[in-house]
């Protein structure tokens, strides 16, 4: 099968938009397809072929890894200065608006840095399917312009909340203009309850994203302390103040057991204020890499984070699941996140509220629950969960018109 697949962040960005598509693209080479990655230049990265140059850099390639082709944005110097609110109120609702309407999204400049080599992908790669997730609405667009091209079939991913990305007013009017796809992934159950209310007419699939790896559960946490993380974004400050007060709380009743929570992620001044506030001490450590951040969590006595509904399913729960730590939600979690963790035996606590953490607190420190077996944790891994995307694409493939 030969693929295109479509993403704004490039596969190398340190960040998650750039993860799930770039993962899932590896993961079908090394099963023997041909894909393409078609995504935004990374800023001093290295640069795409030239469009009259992309035919034989393709045929030269080694199809056992994905073809990345980056593009560099061009033009549309308005909607750069729109996006990032450098424009007067007012006329920067205005050209939000008229971008949506006449470029069918946010990134006109990245369309056009795209578009010189849609061309040749359709005559020369001739791709089977084209598969585009929704961080933003000009991917699907680029999607529909580039399988009209190669009479091939596309079929859309929807990744994020469609109404926290979009305007108001015109989240169901563009979902219109972009509901003629042969089917659609969706990240979760609760993303397919709102691309059903989207997309009614379209056939989804649930896609869960992956992990890299498990942790083999052998380097567990120090015994006779309670090592926590917290990972990942904190959102509401009221959540995370209420969360550190019950930490403390129970560190007070426990004084034979030292406490010691590290924080990973890029929300440090906001966790740096919660912990000022109710007195806890806390080991700052800033965005880690995947692989020191999955050790420090399959060290960990627990995993905490801070749910977000606003999420729909976080990411980083599969992530925590994957190290086999217990793993505590607050201020709660979905059943559909739950229902996850008791298929491979992981142990998640959705706790509500501060005694829920006290009580998460003491059967973790008192009586930790076994990490799961691994083989079980491994259907957590993209590898696993590409074999559900290869069924999808094969069988959207099929229904594409052909080439000629």
């Amino acid at each position: 099968m030969r693929a295109v697949f479509i993403n704004h962040c490039h596969p190398e960005r340190d960040h998650v938009c750039g993860l799930r598509a770039g993962r899932f693209a590896d993961s079908l080479a090394a099963r023997g397809h041909e894909v393409v990655l078609l995504c935004e230049a990374m800023p001093g990265g290295e640069p795409a072929p030239a469009p009259g140059t992309l035919a034989p850099a393709l045929q030269s390639h080694d199809w056992s890894r994905p073809f990345v082709l980056a593009c560099e944005p061009a033009g549309y110097e308005w909607a750069r200065k729109a996006r990032a609110g450098a424009l007067p109120d007012g006329i920067r609702q205005a050209a939000v608006l008229w971008s949506y309407l006449a470029n069918g999204g946010m990134f006109p400049d990245w369309q056009a840095g795209m578009a010189p080599y849609l061309p040749v992908l359709a005559d020369v790669f001739r791709p089977d399917v084209v598969w585009g997730t929704f961080g933003n609405t000009d991917t699907w667009r680029t999607c529909r312009t580039l399988a009209a091209l190669s009479g091939a079939s596309w079929v859309g991913d929807f990744k994020d909340n469609w109404h926290a990305f979009l305007p108001v007013g015109l989240g169901r009017w563009m979902a219109a203009r972009v509901g003629d796809a042969t089917h659609m992934t969706v990240f979760s159950m609760a993303h397919c309850d709102q691309a059903d209310e989207l997309f009614p007419s379209l056939a989804k699939t649930v896609l869960y994203s992956g992990v890299d790896d498990i942790a083999d559960g052998e380097d567990g946490p120090a015994a006779g302390e309670l090592t926590l993380t917290l990972t990942g974004s904190v959102y509401e400050p009221e959540h995370l103040r209420a969360l550190f007060a019950a930490i403390v709380a129970w560190a007070g009743a426990n004084p034979g057991t030292p406490v010691r929570l590290g924080y990973a992620g890029g929300d440090t001044a906001r966790v740096r204020s919660a912990a000022d506030a109710t007195g806890l001490a806390v080991q700052y450590l800033g965005y880690l890499a995947q692989e020191p951040l999955h050790r420090l969590q399959a060290a960990s006595s627990a995993n905490i984070y801070v749910y977000n509904p606003r999420c729909l399913l976080h990411h980083k729960a599969v992530e925590l699941l994957a190290q086999g730590r217990p793993v505590i939600a607050f201020p709660g979690e979905t059943e559909e996140v739950t229902g996850l963790a008791a298929e491979i035996g992981g142990a998640m606590f959705a706790c509500a509220d501060h005694g829920a953490i006290i009580g998460a607190l003491d059967m973790i420190a008192r009586n930790p629950p076994p990490v799961p077996p691994g083989a079980r944790r491994q259907a957590l891994t993209w590898t696993a969960r590409a074999a559900v995307l290869e069924r999808v694409l094969t069988d959207a493939a099929a229904k594409g018109k052909g080439h000629g």
